[in-house]
């Protein structure tokens, strides 16, 4: 009797691969109705570019846990994916596409978001900015287009501004600055700004867009000083004019609020995930802003005008940490995965010590001794009688409320973005990681001294970037 193995149609099963397990991790706000399922489900097997392109994003998520059986899809596919593309492209220049070029936009999103999959610090951009090209093409055209589509291009419109957001953390191209500053903001004669959650990301694409021109500004006025050493007239004009851009988007997120009631969803667990998600996002956007423009934040409490730096954080960026860190707390690891990286980073970013504290080794020697709920551990048990000479030595001192909660937050942040790693393609969650205990690293050094140290100049100096979404 003779045993055969039986044949996979590779093909076949990563197109399976990217319905049943793919496309609901990559979408934050997954149903059968999100676009991304339903076009790729009437697509994939009348379009060339979308067969290749779902091959290579699920290709991409599986070769680190597969990769004697997927490395080879997951050279191939992208290259088959591309040509298509290409092809497509070039029809669409020529006038030669008639209808709505979805899968097309589709297989350029597949394709921006999943190469940082296979390596870590490939952003994507020549799809990002072929999208943003026949996007704009199509926006100037809308008058042209039907209720149905001008739908699609609305959908489509805002996962750009995701892709660009994404991009606005870790490029430093300047056509990508622009390109995020010049997006329009949110009009609305009423005091509140409603921030409607989008189909794909879950998160509004208002909040989106605030927080990719936040962090283009900070972005922008770190490499500003980073790669000057002298100040001149044109420097400190152009970092007023930052200044004044950050205190216009200050005051739109501080506009903004969640609104679930477009929002089609019984399930009431989930709609305060949606809240949430878009919440800790906007707060992040302020987060970004008030570590690089402390200016912004004296304007709020006049009485800190007077008080060094260590005082502004500890009055107003920490306790803004932590509380981001409760909001993403709330969300559960499995809820919206694909876009908790980022908030985790930001949110790490505002966690410094304010005095030296107790620290334990190994890789973890960012943690004190206390284990959650037990605020004063890091003070030993009276030593019972008829112990060494080392259990009768002074216990160290109580840890301060700053301690703890710093102490906690870092905690409670690695273990959120360890859990990620475990469901999401791990290598941008990796140095996600890696990047957060580099900064951290950085603000232990500087414990009562004076703090220079701005988390984008560590991931500029160390190079530790990826898409952390």
């Amino acid at each position: 009797m003779t045993f055969t193995q039986p044949v996979v149609d590779i093909p076949r099963f990563l197109i399976e691969h990217w319905f049943k397990s793919v496309c609901g991790s990559w979408s934050a706000h997954d149903s059968q109705v999100n676009p991304y399922r339903r076009l790729t489900g009437s697509l994939w097997t009348t379009s060339v570019p979308i067969f290749y392109a779902l091959q290579a994003i699920s290709a991409a998520s599986l070769v680190e846990r597969l990769p004697h059986v997927m490395r080879e899809s997951a050279r191939a596919a992208p290259r088959l994916a591309t040509e298509a593309i290409m092809k497509e492209l070039h029809a669409f220049a020529m006038g030669q596409r008639p209808g709505f070029p979805s899968d097309l936009l589709l297989a350029l999103f597949c394709m921006s978001s999943s190469l940082c999959w296979l390596e870590a610090r490939e952003l994507g951009l020549q799809y990002v900015r072929q999208a943003r090209s026949v996007l704009k093409f199509l926006n100037h055209q809308s008058w042209k287009l039907g209720p149905g589509d001008r739908q699609l291009l609305d959908f489509f419109n805002g996962c750009l501004i995701y892709e660009e957001m994404l991009r606005s953390v870790v490029s430093d191209e300047e056509v990508d600055f622009d390109n995020m500053l010049g997006l329009q903001d949110p009009l609305s004669s009423a005091p509140v700004i409603p921030a409607t959650p989008h189909p794909w990301t879950g998160v509004s694409a208002a909040v989106l867009r605030l927080f990719g021109k936040a962090m283009t500004l900070c972005r922008r006025s770190r490499s500003r000083w980073r790669n000057n050493n002298w100040t001149s007239y044109r420097i400190l004009q152009g970092a007023m004019k930052d200044i004044e851009e950050a205190r216009s988007v200050e005051e739109a997120l501080l506009a903004i609020e969640p609104d679930l009631t477009q929002v089609h969803i019984t399930d009431q667990a989930r709609q305060v995930h949606l809240h949430d998600a878009t919440e800790a996002y906007r707060l992040a956007s302020l987060l970004q802003l008030y570590e690089t423009f402390p200016d912004l934040i004296t304007k709020r409490l006049p009485p800190l005008a007077e008080a060094d730096d260590s005082a502004v954080w500890d009055a107003w960026v920490s306790p803004l940490a932590f509380h981001i860190t409760d909001v993403i707390e709330r969300i559960p690891s499995g809820a919206m995965r694909c876009i908790q990286t980022l908030i985790c980073l930001c949110a790490g970013t505002g966690l410094r010590f304010a005095t030296k504290v107790p620290m334990q080794q190994g890789p973890y020697s960012y943690l004190m001794r206390t284990e959650p709920g037990t605020p004063d551990a890091a003070a030993a048990e009276p030593p019972s009688v008829g112990g060494t000479v080392d259990d009768l030595a002074p216990p160290p001192p109580a840890a301060s409320e700053n301690a703890v909660k710093t102490s906690r937050a870092r905690h409670a942040i690695m273990m959120r973005l360890d859990e990620l790693e475990l469901t999401l393609p791990p290598k941008p969650i990796g140095v996600a990681k890696q990047l957060l205990r580099a900064v951290w690293s950085a603000y232990d050094e500087e414990i009562d001294m004076a703090r220079r140290t701005h988390w984008l100049d560590v991931m500029s100096y160390t190079g530790l970037h990826s898409l952390f979404g």
